[in-house]
């Protein structure tokens, strides 16, 4: 991939109503198309895994970036980090949530995690 152009960045609090928040503003910021029902899922369980999972569901905040290059899209959860990272739920037991990682690694084009400064990044690209 080229060079990525930052089309938006929003911060927000690490609460659940944040969620559909970043979720809104990735719709509205993204050009309609094909991939607007995907974004718009993967976002709000990357968001969801920080509200829940990070150190900034203590008080604190997560930042989604959307980028773009050459008509793929990239979105970008930053937050406070865990003591773990994230990792895909295996087995076949039926469960109400847990499948966030899941679902970005299946759906998305290329994803991953990195941490930086202490803090997670957690990207995902579709193209």
């Amino acid at each position: 991939m080229g060079d990525w152009t930052v089309i938006g960045t929003i911060t927000l609090a690490a609460v659940p109503e944040s969620v559909g928040d970043a979720r809104r503003f990735a719709t509205e910021t993204l050009p309609d198309g094909d991939r607007t029902d995907t974004v718009e899922l993967l976002v709000s369980e990357a968001c969801t895994n920080s509200v829940q999972h990070s150190r900034s569901r203590f008080g604190g905040k997560f930042t989604l970036t959307l980028s773009e290059c050459g008509g793929a899209v990239r979105c970008e959860v930053v937050d406070d980090g865990s003591p773990t990272l994230p990792t895909r739920r295996e087995g076949g037991e039926l469960r109400g949530s847990g499948y966030g990682v899941m679902l970005i690694e299946t759906m998305a084009d290329r994803s991953g995690h990195f941490v930086e400064d202490r803090r997670l990044h957690t990207w995902f690209e579709l193209d």
